[in-house]
């Protein structure tokens, strides 16, 4: 039996997935797409058009990629990608970096420090 993750999400990730849904819906009406010709295109059903547009959480991340893909959108999440954008993740990185040393690939096994 399929999870409902509506009811894991919170109210902020719900606020995030209807204003992403409607960028969706607005990027296809701006290429004066039907509900129809859009889905066939970004290969996804029209119901499931119908649930990103309205923000679903619980549709596939590979569908709204599709979407963002046939939408032009998917280049605004690419800055998502970079490690460096992720402020909390990075200052992680830095504090918690690798303090014991490691065998060199020599094979004396001899140790970095």
């Amino acid at each position: 039996m399929k999870r409902n993750n509506k009811e894991f999400s919170t109210p902020e990730l719900g606020h995030r997935a209807k204003s992403l849904g409607r960028a969706v819906a607005a990027a296809r009406i701006a290429r004066n797409m039907t509900r129809k010709d859009f889905s066939e295109r970004a290969n996804i059903s029209p119901s499931t058009l119908i649930r990103i547009e309205n923000g679903d959480v619980s549709v596939s991340f590979s569908s709204w990629l599709q979407a963002f893909e046939r939408a032009g959108l998917l280049g605004l999440l690419e800055p998502l990608a970079s490690p460096h954008n992720d402020v909390i993740g990075e200052a992680r990185r830095k504090t918690e970096s690798r303090l014991r040393p490691r065998k060199t690939a020599s094979k004396t096994g001899e140790y970095d420090f």
